[in-house]
């Protein structure tokens, strides 16, 4: 039976019942054929009788961690020529879909498509805020390796260079266009050591620019120190210009910069190099703090660091904010389906209980206000069963991807 989005009590009954079960019949196997199979029967009966149910899609999917899900997606694709992916983008845009799709894809195909739709949007004229930050926030993180993966990604999805894009949308031979480049070209520096002479050396250039009132550094060197540089070398760079020179580094990128929006992009390096969680901790602020909320700001920070440093980034979240992650969802997501994916997602080490006799107070801007108890052993549930999963995850998804290259 497909339960309707509307039905809150009866899918938190469905999804805890379903959760309760012990996976496929046994406990600790991830039988992706048999889960496959029913995932199949029931979308193609969905369809059949509705339009795609994605929020079934999004609780279904909410019972196993990103490789798993990449192993159900490929596994439709490769048994029943179901292409789940593409008919999620052919729904109407939603936070709904980009969450359900963001689901369905790895992190990478995540960042490019966000990257992709950022570009679009301003080459058509519909965003009236500066988009260059958000385009650094997303590939600023890529380690070499992934920007090597991004830019192909972006070729086989678009079938255009990405260096090509950026310079039609944000102009030829810009500071922001050659930064965006230069971070893509993928040639950072990734050893942990730093050289104090060159420290020494631009700190003390970074201060003439100061004092004389305009820079003394070349443009593409500056780039160049920004995105080649190991972060070693820039934090190293930065504590030496503000130990030194008394000063805080975004007065000497101020002095660098032709305008304010290139300056806080270079800034936002300063704040990752310094602190990767507590940057990606200020951006899913930021964004939970908009009007209306960003959520593809959130999507992509939440489920796109699902499996790499997200636990990093809510130890850093609580810090910063006095209060968790998690409660910061509950009290601010205003989409009742949504709430819950990013709950089940960020819930691994939480004590989702209220402490010290506090009241719960979730979902206090949706239909799903009244659950806020089946929303938590939904939770416990889905992180108990996580945890049991099988460790041959990966393995069986390269023999997925075996087959398919094979056929």
């Amino acid at each position: 039976m497909i339960y309707k989005s509307g039905d809150t009590a009866e899918s938190d009954v469905f999804a805890m019942r379903r959760l309760s079960v012990p996976l496929h019949g046994h406990s600790t196997g991830f039988d992706y054929k048999h889960t496959t199979l029913h995932l199949w029967k029931t979308l193609t009966h969905s369809v059949k009788t509705h339009k795609l149910d994605l929020n079934f899609i999004l609780r279904f999917l909410s019972s196993y961690n990103c490789a798993q899900r990449l192993i159900l997606v490929h596994d439709l694709e490769f048994e029943y020529n179901y292409n789940l992916i593409d008919m999620v983008l052919e729904q109407p845009e939603s936070p709904i879909r980009s969450c359900t799709l963001a689901m369905l894809i790895e992190p990478i195909e995540l960042y490019v498509r966000d990257f992709h739709d950022l570009l679009i949007l301003k080459l058509n004229d519909k965003s009236n805020s500066d988009i260059s930050r958000k385009l650094v926030q997303i590939v600023l993180p890529l380690d070499n390796d992934d920007t090597q993966k991004f830019k192909e990604t972006y070729k086989n999805l678009f079938e255009n260079s990405i260096e090509t894009d950026i310079e039609v949308v944000q102009g030829e031979k810009t500071i922001i266009s050659k930064l965006l480049i230069q971070l893509l070209e993928g040639q950072r520096n990734e050893e942990p050591n730093h050289s104090l002479s060159a420290t020494k050396l631009i700190a003390k250039k970074l201060s003439e620019g100061v004092e004389g009132g305009k820079p003394v550094i070349d443009y593409d060197i500056f780039i160049k120190i920004f995105t080649h540089d190991a972060f070693a070398q820039l934090s190293s760079i930065f504590d030496m210009y503000e130990d030194q020179y008394g000063c805080p580094i975004q007065v000497a990128i101020e002095h660098q910069c032709q305008s304010k929006i290139e300056a806080e992009c270079f800034q936002d390096i300063v704040e990752y190099t310094r602190s990767p969680s507590g940057y990606h901790a200020k951006i899913l602020r930021q964004a939970l703090d908009k009007e209306p909320i960003d959520y593809t700001t959130l999507i992509r920070t939440i489920i796109g660091h699902e499996s790499k440093d997200l636990c990093e980034v809510k130890l850093e979240y609580s810090k910063m904010y006095d209060e968790t992650l998690h409660q910061t969802i509950e009290h601010r997501i205003d989409t009742a389906e949504i709430k819950k994916i990013f709950v089940v997602i960020i819930a691994t080490g939480d004590d989702l209980t209220p402490r010290n006799g506090e009241e719960d107070c979730s979902g206090d801007k949706d239909s799903s206000s009244s659950t806020g108890a089946p929303l938590n052993a939904i939770t416990s549930k889905v992180m108990e069963k996580k945890s049991k999963h099988s460790l041959d995850v990966l393995e069986k998804f390269a023999q997925i991807l075996k087959m398919r290259t094979s056929n």
